[in-house]
């Protein structure tokens, strides 16, 4: 038995499932608890203030880091200190200007947002590297994280009175934290930067389309929170982040996937592999969706408390675009790896823009609901049309990527090691 789980265990899809399931644990406690402790109106804001924070990092992380894996293909010297030059370069040119905005402003929650957004685009500068570099501990490491995140989450609500800071506070530490473990793990000091101008305009011809790709995903995923503000209180954004954070979670189950898929494309198409990932996955959302239409209130209540009982229907309707982010998470990792990141972007500038003009449509007619209609529509939009590409793109019949075969059911035997 030991024997079996530790073969199951050096498989880098199951690890990745081990923990994503950790991740998925440890997180509900963790947004179980700042729920409780802010409640629906504090949550809405929190909310909101982390969804620019986030967005404004991917602008200005300017997709640099999107160009590694296709880097990675050509095997360049120098390829991990050419691009962590740069990478401290700019934590340090906007951790400079962040200090500077928030002695300007004096507001705390400028200050907050002005330190908090350095340090998620070095965070997710360095995610990209462990993602292709050493994957395995960069899923050890995450762990290591959510529980850092739980624990300080758990003395916030134990022993701070309620307030929006503290929780701001300790995103800053978190994140903080990758990236000191991710410096030492790349045997990085900052010292002399040796900076190449080929290779940084190289970045930006690259990144820059895939900058716009990037945002364009973060405004699929937040564009609903950020427009809720303009028509509805903070009360009702608090709600609909509860279904909007929990369907976060699932979308770890392909995410476990998708870091594998990264490191395999950054070496070969691995298109079979691909196919059978997505057979996986669907089926398991599609278990997922109708676990949370059964028992979705109880959870919510369970976790929550009875004042985010409300947030049970829109979380159900949220769900529905489960399935279609799941196409999209796991083809898009190659295609980006073969360099046709200007296809990832048109396919999610048709899905964002459907979904703005959806959200000005539907949320001044039924709010919160109105914006989880125009989520699942502009997620279908983008998953089918990614799948439809994929399947044109690699010659194969349109059920190949969703429906199980005999090969299907003997390799998920042998990853359980019931055959040899």
């Amino acid at each position: 038995m030991r024997d079996k789980l530790r073969k199951l265990l050096k498989n880098d899809y199951v690890f990745s499932i081990f923990q994503k399931a950790l991740n998925i644990l440890t997180g509900i406690v963790t947004i179980s608890l700042i729920n409780r402790y802010l409640g629906p109106s504090l949550k809405g804001e929190y909310t909101y203030i982390t969804n620019i924070a986030t967005v404004l990092a991917v602008v200005l992380g300017f997709g640099f880091y999107e160009s590694y894996p296709f880097v990675k293909r050509q095997k360049k010297e120098e390829q991990l200190k050419s691009y962590l030059d740069i990478f401290m370069l700019q934590f340090i040119l906007y951790l400079i200007i962040g200090i500077i905005i928030g002695i300007v402003t004096k507001d705390k929650t400028v200050v907050l947002v002005s330190i908090l957004v350095p340090v998620q685009v070095l965070t997710s500068q360095l995610q990209m590297i462990g993602m292709v570099e050493f994957i395995r501990y960069r899923q050890i490491l995450q762990i290591v994280n959510y529980s850092i995140d739980m624990i300080l989450t758990i003395l916030a609500y134990l022993f701070v009175p309620q307030t929006i800071y503290i929780l701001l506070y300790i995103l800053v530490i978190k994140d903080l934290a990758y990236i000191i473990a991710y410096l030492v793990k790349c045997k990085y000091v900052p010292k002399r930067f040796t900076i190449n101008k080929k290779f940084v305009i190289f970045l930006f011809k690259f990144g820059f389309v895939a900058m716009l790709t990037k945002l364009l995903i973060e405004l699929n995923y937040r564009i609903d929170v950020l427009m809720l503000k303009i028509f509805v209180p903070y009360v009702e954004i608090g709600l609909y982040s509860v279904g909007s954070k929990l369907a976060q979670y699932v979308w770890l189950i392909p995410d476990a996937f998708k870091e594998v898929i990264y490191a395999r494309t950054a070496r070969n198409d691995s298109v079979d592999e691909i196919k059978f990932v997505l057979k996986i996955n669907i089926l398991i959302t599609v278990f997922i969706i109708i676990f949370i239409l059964i028992f979705g209130k109880l959870i919510i209540y369970i976790l929550f408390g009875e004042e985010y009982l409300n947030a049970y229907p829109v979380t159900c309707i949220i769900f529905f675009g489960i399935p279609s982010m799941v196409l999209y998470k796991i083809i898009s990792p190659l295609y980006m790896a073969n360099g046709k990141q200007k296809k990832c972007f048109l396919i999610l500038l048709i899905s964002v823009i459907a979904n703005i003009i959806t959200n000005f449509i539907f949320i001044p007619l039924c709010g919160k609901f109105g914006a989880a209609i125009s989520t699942v529509f502009s997620y279908s939009i983008c998953g089918l049309i990614f799948y439809i590409s994929f399947i044109k793109d690699y010659h194969l019949r349109w059920y190949d990527g969703i429906a199980f075969n005999k090969e299907d059911v003997n390799k998920i035997k042998e990853y359980l090691g019931k055959k040899k």
